[in-house]
């Protein structure tokens, strides 16, 4: 008996609505890191796919798609204070991404302290 499986692969929308949501989410990280950091994010291919793990499937584009619009929530949400929930949340979401094949080497304690070179408010995280 041969056992088959049938995944839907994600729709060339759905992976141009990723590429946009990453792009937001560069538009964010100057509140948070230098531009020497913001750089060296981008040399290391944050937020782009892992060839060899992204395997686009419908199920992942929404993981990635969901994941990307939480943690967007939480980075700009003004005057916000994290508690424990929303920082495992973030932290949930990013595994979340790495695992659907979306290199994202960063965590919620990366976003402990606003860049001073701007002058945008974020978020304070409470222990």
């Amino acid at each position: 008996m041969i056992n088959v499986r049938i995944v839907k692969a994600a729709t060339e929308e759905q992976e141009i609505f990723i590429e946009e949501l990453a792009n937001e989410l560069y538009q964010v990280f100057p509140m948070y890191f230098s531009e020497q950091k913001m750089k060296d994010l981008k040399e290391q291919g944050t937020l782009d796919f892992k060839e060899y793990d992204y395997k686009g499937t419908l199920d992942d584009a929404f993981q990635i798609i969901t994941s990307l619009q939480l943690i967007h929530t939480l980075l700009t949400k003004s005057k916000r204070q994290w508690v424990l929930k929303d920082r495992d949340l973030f932290d949930k979401n990013c595994k979340k991404l790495n695992d659907c094949g979306l290199y994202f080497p960063l965590s919620s304690s990366d976003f402990n302290i606003l860049n001073t070179e701007t002058d945008k408010q974020g978020i304070q995280i409470l222990m």
